[in-house]
């Protein structure tokens, strides 16, 4: 082989070697993200700040409850940064508990207060801080259910009527199923007939429950008639709807809509560092960019933003701040999370054990 040739192929090999090498290699070019939230808006923030900052972002999708237990796994050894959303605030208060959560003030929000009302915006020490405001309600579908027809509180969902007419997802996965059962018997507790009365309530609801969503949303039952409610907050609701668009729910616009009984749980969803992660200093600027004006305004098509500034997301128009914080339930979320686990493993252990009206 003739000297230029050699000299060609060597550097031919030196760029194929460079080309080929994943950018994730070079150290400080990534940060690891995890989230429940909802493919639509989690794809526009890494696709923003990517194009931001030049910074990779490495996306783990999964539910609340699977999340946090890697989480508690990885904890000697964390293979995440940030972690964003959970079905509110009960999660992350666990998870800082535990140790798990760095504190880090998200710039500009140095004298966010802690409190806007009844709603609690952050950690006192900023272990996490609301992203967004977030509401527990159920979708219906309309073409099923009359506005006259649906159930008007949470009481009525335990009505025979609606048997076989309802999906969730596993608590055993998901923040949202977890959350409605804390406040469920959150809502028993503040009525004064104890929790008991709200595990009672939860046999009655198990048998309306046709099952859990295994693939999907809820809505996308409620969509296509297979049910008529499901239990959603309301992003996730404006997600599917955007997200099917033309697609195998095409017309889901007219087949379902969301409603907020009184007495719902409303929280901030929150954004934190995650302690000792691999890549802190990129998971600062990840959280400083959701944090941001621009990060809140992709965050607002489908959320209600902490920025007060800023309009419901479409197809909200009729609700506010002050609907939301109106029909909110007295949470007392130190409870929530104190008692976190208990209640999924006695939902897991007792209710889902009971026989179905109609099984042997």
């Amino acid at each position: 082989m003739s000297r230029s040739a050699l000299i060609f192929w060597s550097f031919a090999l030196f760029f194929l070697t460079v080309g080929c090498r994943s950018p994730f290699e070079k150290e400080g070019q990534k940060v690891v993200i995890y989230t429940p939230f909802p493919e639509l808006t989690a794809k526009q923030l890494k696709r923003a700040f990517e194009a931001k900052t030049g910074i990779i972002v490495v996306q783990v999708k999964d539910g609340t409850t699977r999340l946090q237990g890697r989480l508690r796994a990885e904890k000697d050894n964390p293979k995440a940064d940030v972690w964003y959303g959970g079905g509110g605030i009960v999660p992350f208060m666990t998870a800082t508990e535990e140790g798990l959560l760095e504190p880090y003030i998200p710039a500009g929000y140095e004298d966010m207060p802690v409190e806007r009302g009844n709603l609690i915006l952050r950690d006192k020490d900023y272990h996490w801080t609301g992203m967004c405001i977030i509401a527990l309600g159920f979708a219906y579908n309309p073409q099923i259910f009359s506005a006259d027809e649906i159930p008007k509180t949470w009481d009525d969902l335990t009505d025979p009527r609606y048997r076989g007419m309802i999906e969730m997802w596993d608590p055993g996965v998901s923040g949202t199923a977890m959350l409605f059962l804390g406040s469920t018997l959150m809502r028993a507790k503040n009525q004064g007939r104890g929790e008991e009365a709200g595990w009672d309530y939860l046999k009655g609801y198990w048998q309306n429950l046709r099952g859990y969503t295994v693939e999907g949303a809820p809505a996308f039952s409620v969509a296509r008639g297979a049910v008529g409610i499901g239990i959603h907050f309301e992003h996730q609701v404006l997600d599917f709807v955007e997200e099917q668009a033309g697609g195998e729910a095409a017309g889901a616009s007219s087949n379902i809509t969301w409603y907020l009984p009184p007495d719902s749980p409303v929280s901030v969803d929150p954004i934190a560092l995650i302690k000792n992660g691999p890549n802190p200093e990129n998971g600062k600027k990840f959280i400083d960019f959701v944090m941001s004006d621009e990060g809140q305004r992709i965050v607002n098509r489908y959320f209600f933003s902490v920025n007060p500034d800023l309009p419901p997301p479409g197809g909200m128009e009729d609700m506010s701040i002050e609907t939301l914080t109106g029909k909110a339930q007295k949470l007392d979320t130190v409870w929530l999370a104190e008692n976190f686990d208990r209640i999924r493993k006695r939902w897991q252990n007792e209710i889902e054990q009971i026989p179905k009206a109609g099984q042997q």
